[in-house]
């Protein structure tokens, strides 16, 4: 992401598949909101993150591989990153500091709402993957969404 922003023109528009599926299916100022935790993150802090669809994990998968690897190069190596996939969905987000949602293509928005309303009943922020590497990568500024 930040290297496409780097070496686009400087007058181009940049987005990514899962921020426009946050507008889409999600609650996109909800996950704007919910990115902002990734700078309270701690060592002792625990992320959830959840895949909807359950493929094979690929070798550098953005939700098994990737994404840990930012957040702990940011964190700390002793960061909690727990994973699900498909339908899993803990019921119970309480011990959890950030849910980070994949882009969810394969659920419909009703299903995304109801995994945000369940976070947001339990005060646990929430982001999506496009989001949330935005953040990360110090471009979420430059983001736009429809």
């Amino acid at each position: 992401f930040r290297y496409v922003f780097e070496h686009k023109p400087r007058n181009s528009m940049l987005t990514s598949f899962s921020v426009l599926f946050a507008a889409y299916k999600g609650d996109l100022p909800y996950y704007l909101e919910g990115a902002k935790m990734l700078d309270a993150l701690t060592g002792h802090s625990r992320v959830l993150i959840a895949e909807c669809c359950s493929h094979a994990p690929l070798e550098e998968d953005i939700g098994r591989v990737k994404l840990p690897r930012m957040l702990r190069k940011r964190v700390g190596e002793e960061l909690t990153v727990d994973i699900v996939s498909g339908t899993d969905f803990p019921e119970d987000l309480s011990d959890y500091d950030l849910i980070i949602q994949c882009g969810a293509c394969m659920f419909n928005r009703k299903y995304v709402m109801s995994r945000i309303d369940c976070a947001k009943k339990q005060s646990v922020p929430m982001t999506n993957y496009g989001v949330a590497i935005a953040h990360l990568t110090g471009i979420i500024e430059h983001i736009i969404a429809p």
